[in-house]
């Protein structure tokens, strides 16, 4: 990309004050427009055709259907890390990139490596909560209202436990780093089976660059690796994103494979595993002991359905990324953006628009 582009920036995510005045100190021109999915929102067109690079959530440029509307726009950093929401790769799908010219003049980023801040310690916390039968004793407390320390549920200890990381991004890096402080071993598979450096966007002191955390590194593309993974995955972590290769990739038959009393842990997409063979896994002797989701099948999960009440899952409604001044950390990748095309480096995470991430 070339050096002098980078120059007229438009925000359509909520950003503070201070974050704003930041990007403005960066970049010549800002136009800080408003919230994107605001359906009533307006952007001037002379504001449309002065962009060389936005800032946006998920959905991208708003309201934009053709290149023509957004002629000098170069790249779009969006506020997200996976592209794909309930199934649709809403920006790339959008009538505005199905172009060819729009796909070959916008470059597309993700924000990928900004949740580091909350998913790893969302993950740790519930793995916690799990092994210590919080959700039960707190449940039991509120309904009953006394003191009992009698019929305390069974605590285990993290140390010495196995944490199988399926993937091995920014994600599940930091939560390496953070479960490495418990005394696990801790084991990743990804689709080579290899070790890899981060070269997405690291905020510092977080993750492990250079991959050397893991033990042993395993390959989802081979059946045999894959199934010794999961044999020793007592804690198993997903954090992928939906490809065609992901989908439903947690079989009943690889569940199944799991240690006795397993602990699953899901904040990548809720296309990785039926919810049918979960709850099958968590009733089954020896199975599941329990399953933490920030992703469903189906997502969202219709009122009452059984997962909500479930006595050994822990769900939440897709907000394990939420976290205060969110998409100001956005901005500020957004500005080691324009300090990586001033330096004359490429951009960091992007979108390859064949593979959807």
């Amino acid at each position: 990309m070339a050096r002098d582009s980078f120059t007229t920036v438009v925000i359509t995510a909520t950003i503070s004050k201070e974050k704003v005045a930041e990007l403005e100190k960066v970049f010549p021109k800002v136009y800080n427009i408003g919230d994107g999915l605001n359906p009533n929102l307006v952007i001037p067109d002379h504001v449309l055709k002065e962009a060389d690079v936005w800032y946006t959530n998920w959905i991208g440029i708003p309201g934009v259907t053709s290149l023509d509307q957004v002629p000098n726009t170069k790249a779009v950093q969006l506020s997200s890390a996976m592209l794909m929401i309930a199934g649709a790769n809403i920006f790339l799908e959008s009538r505005l990139m199905a172009s060819n010219e729009a796909r070959k003049q916008i470059t597309v980023c993700t924000a990928s490596g900004i949740h580091v801040v909350a998913i790893p310690q969302y993950i740790v916390a519930n793995v916690i909560n799990v092994y210590m039968s919080m959700p039960l004793q707190i449940l039991a407390a509120r309904q009953e209202a006394r003191w009992d320390s009698n019929n305390v549920p069974n605590h285990r200890s993290l140390i010495g436990k196995t944490v199988g990381l399926l993937g091995y991004g920014h994600i599940a890096r930091e939560t390496a780093r953070l479960l490495k402080a418990f005394n696990c071993e801790i084991i990743a598979a990804n689709s080579s089976g290899k070790r890899g450096t981060d070269t997405g966007y690291v905020i510092p002191g977080t993750g492990d660059v250079q991959g050397s955390i893991p033990s042993e590194m395993y390959s989802t593309s081979d059946e045999s690796s894959f199934n010794e993974f999961l044999s020793r995955s007592e804690i198993l972590v997903a954090s992928l994103p939906s490809t065609p290769k992901t989908e439903w990739l947690m079989t009943k038959e690889r569940l199944a494979r799991l240690p006795a009393d397993a602990v699953l842990v899901n904040v990548g997409r809720g296309d990785l595993v039926k919810t049918s063979d979960l709850l099958e896994a968590l009733d089954r002797e020896g199975g599941l002991s329990g399953v933490v989701l920030d992703v469903t099948d189906p997502e969202p999960l219709p009122q009452g359905h059984s997962l909500f009440t479930h006595p050994k899952v822990i769900v939440t409604p897709h907000t394990s990324s939420f976290v205060a001044k969110y998409f100001d950390l956005g901005a500020d990748l957004l500005i080691k953006q324009a300090e990586q095309v001033r330096q004359g480096k490429p951009l960091l995470n992007i979108v390859d628009p064949e593979k959807g991430y």
